[in-house]
């Protein structure tokens, strides 16, 4: 054989391994999720006249902002899967979130996104701090907040609270993670609004 025939043979093998270690570390097709839209929420009674609200902004702990979806498995290791990722930005789907949900219930108060493209001297704009959004091995999804309430017309804090919301998952599934978190994030944006609420009554 000879040195044309060999190097020859050598590329077509070279080429086949190749191909075969393609094959073997193709990647997994991944799955994107969104957050749930809640069923109609009821409006709160209001006591006073409404008001303008701006949500925002929405501020993620570093180890969230990412498009993979987290779990927790102890106090100090987490894992982000690389095959279940969030549909978007996780900043602004919650914001989003938040809006339409608060929205609902403050009506007839007009909830924009902050920052709105009309600028609003009175009202009320709620900063928000997302320090957990994950699941645990106890088939839980777990979000913990830190939002303010601040007055737009002296830019005042006039709240500021936190939130520790633990919803049960229904299945081991990423879908059902992505349920229970678009669930607490509905548990919040009830405290939000029932705030305002009382804020605005008193």
């Amino acid at each position: 054989m000879n040195t044309k025939t060999t190097a020859f043979l050598s590329i077509i093998l070279a080429c086949g391994l190749i191909c075969t270690l393609v094959g073997c570390f193709q990647a997994k097709p991944v799955r994107l999720y969104t957050l749930t839209t809640e069923p109609p929420l009821q409006a709160l009674p209001q006591k006073a006249a409404s008001t303008t609200i701006l949500i925002g902004p929405v501020k993620l702990a570093s180890y969230l902002d990412q498009p993979r979806m987290v779990r927790r498995h102890s106090i100090t290791q987490i894992d982000s899967i690389a095959g279940h990722q969030w549909a978007g930005n996780l900043a602004e789907m919650i914001s989003d979130k938040l809006v339409a949900e608060m929205g609902a219930l403050l009506q007839p108060s007009p909830v924009f996104a902050y920052p709105a493209t009309t600028v609003f001297t009175r009202g009320r704009r709620v900063a928000l701090d997302i320090l957990r959004f994950e699941g645990t091995e106890d088939k839980t999804a777990t979000i913990e907040a830190r939002w303010t309430l601040f007055d737009l017309t002296d830019k005042s804090i006039l709240k500021t609270q936190s939130s520790l919301i633990h919803t049960p998952l229904t299945d081991d599934s990423y879908e059902a993670l992505a349920t229970a978190l678009s669930q607490g994030l509905t548990t919040i944006s009830r405290e939000i609004a029932e705030a305002i609420r009382s804020e605005k009554s008193e």
